[in-house]
Parts: C-alpha cells; sequence; structure tokens
C-alpha cells in the first residue's frame, strides 16, 4: 500500500463531498457545511491548516432519505450508518474504500477508511436547561461509545493511557449499539418539524451552543470551500460564535489537533 500526503487526503474527501453535493442537488435535498468545516469554509475558504475531516449536517427528514438512497457509481465509496446496520455510530459516514488508514486513538471499523461524516440536525426546546440536559445525556452515552471503540495502549495522558484497559471492558460489556440507540432516542424526542430551535444533537459535542432558530437554520447562503460553492446555513456567525467563541482568532498551537492517522492507498 501506499501512503498518501495530507494534500492528497484532503483532495479524496474533497471529492466525496462534493459527490454528495451532487446527489444533494439532484434529490432536492437540504444539506450544510458543519462544525470545522464551516469554520474552515469562512476563515480559510478550505480546510482549516491543521485539519483533516469534512462536515456536513442535513434536516433529519433530509438525511434519512439521504442515507437510504445514495448512490454513486464513479467511486469506490460506501455509505456507512446506523441506519443501515453497518456503523456503530448515530451519525453516517461516506467511506472511501480505496483508502486504508492507521488510527492512532481508535480501532473500530468506522475509521478504518478515509471519510466524511454527516449528521442529523433534530429539534430542540426553548428551556436551555432542557437543551444542556438533552446535550449532557448524550455525552454521557458517547463517552462509554468512544471508549468501546479506544485502541489500548494509546493515549494522550498516562492516565488516560492505563485507564484504558480497565474502563474499555466496562464499555464494551455495555455495548456500543446500546449507547448508539440511547442517544438517537434522546435526539428523536424533539421533532424536527414541530420545533423553534433545531441543532446537531447526536454528536453536539460542544452543547448548546450549537442551537439555531430552525427559521435561520433553513434559509441557506452559499459559501467557499477549496474553490467551490457549497451550502451553509444563514445563522452561520452566531453558530460558530455559538461553538469556538471569537472564531477568527486562530487557537493557540498546542490546541490545533488533527486525527493522528496515517492514510494508505490500496494497491490496484
Amino acid at each position: 500500500m501506499l501512503k498518501i500526503s495530507e494534500d492528497e487526503l484532503k483532495k479524496r474527501e474533497l471529492s466525496i463531498l462534493l459527490e454528495a453535493k451532487k446527489f444533494c442537488k439532484n434529490k432536492h435535498l437540504k444539506y450544510y457545511l458543519a462544525g470545522g468545516t464551516l469554520l474552515g469554509a469562512i476563515r480559510h475558504k478550505g480546510f482549516i491548516p491543521w485539519d483533516d475531516d469534512i462536515d456536513i449536517c442535513m434536516p433529519r427528514k433530509d438525511y434519512e432519505y439521504f442515507v437510504k438512497n445514495f448512490f454513486c457509481d464513479k467511486k469506490k465509496l460506501e455509505i456507512r450508518s446506523n441506519l443501515l446496520n453497518n456503523l456503530d455510530a448515530p451519525f453516517t459516514k461516506i467511506v472511501d474504500l480505496n483508502t486504508i488508514i492507521d488510527y492512532q486513538y481508535d480501532e473500530s471499523e468506522a475509521n478504518k477508511h478515509l471519510w466524511i461524516d454527516i449528521f442529523p440536525v433534530d429539534g430542540l426546546p426553548e428551556n436551555l436547561r432542557e437543551v444542556e440536559k438533552i446535550y449532557d445525556n448524550c455525552n454521557f452515552y458517547r463517552k462509554i461509545l468512544m471508549l468501546s471503540n479506544a485502541k489500548l495502549g494509546e493515549g494522550t495522558t498516562i492516565f488516560r493511557k492505563y485507564s484504558k484497559y480497565i474502563l474499555k471492558p466496562l464499555a464494551k460489556l455495555y455495548g456500543g449499539k446500546r449507547c448508539v440507540e440511547k442517544i438517537e432516542s434522546i435526539a428523536r424526542q424533539n421533532q424536527y418539524s414541530n420545533s423553534e430551535y433545531v441543532g446537531v444533537v447526536t454528536w453536539g459535542l460542544l452543547g448548546t451552543g450549537q442551537r439555531m432558530l430552525k427559521s435561520e437554520f433553513e434559509k441557506s447562503v452559499e459559501v467557499e470551500f477549496e474553490g467551490y460553492k457549497f451550502a451553509a446555513f444563514s445563522c452561520w456567525d452566531s453558530y460558530l460564535k455559538g461553538m469556538y467563541g471569537d472564531y477568527m482568532k486562530l487557537p493557540p498551537k498546542e490546541q490545533r489537533k488533527t486525527h493522528n492517522m496515517i492514510v494508505y492507498l490500496r494497491n490496484k
């Protein structure tokens, strides 16, 4: 297998994103750049220099249609989702089967191939305390899920490295699939169609700052990313402030983290 460069890695991810965009356009589905990808589009007009993945989000109804119907015959791509019973995660990945990943901290099948992530957007209540409770509950199960997939002998600190030998067996005993079902159940408590506020709930790593008014979320604007135009929600400024604070300011070098992965291209 041939190790590929960071630039080639990003080009392959971008090509997956372009296929997803094409499908959404053909099927009249709403999609938006999200998380660090949206931040990269606004601040860098492309990838954050030290970032190495792509995130998009979709309203729950569009998301579920996308998962069940996405097809691309030009590249060796595969869609993986808990909705298809081929991914233990409360979101979806489109993976490039021509690639193999050596991931430092994770050994799950979900991260064996280069990917882009797709997150469902669900309804959220008006009361912020209720919103906090929803994200806290999801975070509890998310931590168990991540521990169940953790690679033993790896960690950013000595404590994390060795505590996995105790915590991972307990997490696996509880079960990754059960964690995903719990997270999905929490996320679906507030229906998108009946909610004034919405957000990524299943993998809302930064909590309540991600909540948006649905009326603003559903208004689409175009942003530039790596020389192409993609959709973003109209409230991108308040969303990025809620997640990152002064998002135009670069973080300290010690906070500029990648996924610590090495990507290989399969031999033809």
